[in-house]
């Protein structure tokens, strides 16, 4: 299929939580220290046999939970990092709003979402005495996010929803 193709590489999707507590979003990157991006994406379908079918199955996606992973070392320090181990202890303090987006697509081209996710840490440092402390952390999304596109100034997103959808 002729074309030009966007070949991103982990490294060009970039991802920012809000870590503000005033009702003003501050951007905090995800980015120091994380070697490693996941993701785990759970589908549940159902299946339905009518007569019509003949004993086949028609199969429907019915649900998505999709959380995604970030693991590296602390960079104590960094806001972004800082934002969710300060949380650890903190369950009331667990939903966060997120923009993400891919850095290396046509100017004004589709290239982000933002939503809303729950926090949820899975190692606040470990390690062998003579490395980085290790740690992990995810983001659980929640609902549907929103499609549209991310321009970055100065450091900070901003995000303008597609039209129509």
């Amino acid at each position: 299929m002729p074309g030009t193709y966007a070949k991103p590489k982990a490294y060009n999707r970039i991802w920012w939580i809000d870590i503000s507590a005033t009702g003003t979003a501050s951007w905090a990157k995800i980015a120091a220290g994380i070697t490693s991006r996941g993701n785990s994406i759970n589908e549940q379908s159902q299946d339905y046999y009518d007569m019509e079918g003949r004993g086949v199955a028609e199969s429907e996606v019915t649900s998505v939970a999709v959380t995604r992973t970030f693991t590296g070392w602390r960079a104590i320090g960094d806001a972004a990092q800082d934002a969710v181990m300060d949380r650890l202890y903190d369950l009331d303090d667990r939903v966060v709003d997120f923009i993400e987006c891919y850095d290396n697509m046509a100017s004004g081209a589709s290239n982000g979402r933002k939503g809303k996710a729950v926090l949820s840490i899975t190692d606040d440092g470990s390690g062998d005495a003579n490395n980085r402390e290790n740690i992990s952390f995810a983001l659980k999304i929640l609902g549907t996010p929103e499609k549209g596109t991310v321009t970055v100034s100065a450091g900070v997103p901003t995000f303008t929803a597609a039209s129509g959808g």
